[in-house]
């Protein structure tokens, strides 16, 4: 869902590039994308083109969907994902506002988190503008011109939509599902660590997240159990407990309905 605030255009008069965009700008050139950073000095805006997945800043999540934006500030510790459903196709730009010839460290109305365009083909357009120019190697001072007129005309408008923060129940579950799946032992207990019943903790993250909390937790163990092929010797048994399985034959079960393949057949097809 979507309010809408009554914002400001952000006071200044240029902008200063850190770097090119990239190009095509995927966040997801693997199937189980995570994003994390420590915190840049720079500026950072970030828009979604394309699919579904979670962003964490300054304590709040938000869903990513398409045509979701933020402006981080220097030194925020970000983090992002995309678990399941359609991958993340993403824009950003690492820039400095710079005003009367100098480049600001803060700027009045940043962060902005969680915002969404009113018009994701029109900037489509011109992020297309923005790449060819990128691509091209043209005048820096074109591409910061570009750059600028788009992060002002989708953060000048009047009204702007934006996106309401997840609530804090749905919030702890994402960060513990993903994090550390094989801790949750039971949803009902996890929703009542969190001091609601079982029954409005599933209603709430499937309105907010759009599938059930079992069903991510499941999403987020098989992705553990991935890494855990992908990266060490463990045997499948020994992965399953680690996961929290008590059977490694319905865990085996489980991997195959996701993945298409047994845990023993991912496994080999990697040292293929």
């Amino acid at each position: 869902m979507a309010a809408l605030n009554k914002v400001s255009a952000l006071n200044y008069d240029s902008l200063q590039l850190v770097d090119r965009p990239w190009f095509p700008y995927l966040c997801t050139e693997v199937d189980f994308w995570q994003w994390k950073t420590a915190g840049e000095d720079h500026f950072n805006f970030w828009l979604a083109l394309a699919g579904d997945g979670y962003l964490s800043c300054d304590g709040q999540a938000f869903r990513i969907q398409p045509g979701s934006f933020f402006i981080f500030s220097p030194h925020q510790n970000i983090s992002a994902a995309h678990y399941s459903g359609p991958r993340i196709t993403r824009f950003s730009a690492h820039f400095f506002p710079v005003r009367h010839g100098e480049r600001l460290q803060e700027l009045a109305g940043l962060p902005l988190l969680g915002a969404a365009v009113a018009s994701l083909a029109a900037v489509q357009r011109q992020i297309d503008v923005i790449m060819r120019i990128a691509l091209r190697r043209e005048d820096d001072a074109v591409l910061a011109g570009k750059v600028h007129e788009l992060i002002r005309q989708v953060t000048g408008a009047s009204e702007l939509a934006t996106c309401e923060a997840l609530s804090p129940s749905v919030s702890a579950a994402l960060r513990v599902f993903r994090e550390d799946p094989a801790s949750v032992a039971s949803i009902s207990d996890f929703a009542q660590s969190v001091g609601i019943s079982r029954s409005h903790f599933d209603r709430s993250f499937t309105a907010q997240v759009g599938q059930p909390p079992r069903q991510f937790l499941i999403n987020c163990k098989i992705i553990e159990a991935r890494r855990y092929l992908e990266s060490s010797s463990l045997r499948v048994g020994e992965i399953a407990e680690a996961l929290g399985y008590k059977d490694i034959y319905f865990f085996s079960r489980q991997f195959k309905q996701l993945v298409g393949l047994s845990p023993a057949q991912y496994r080999r097809r990697l040292r293929e």
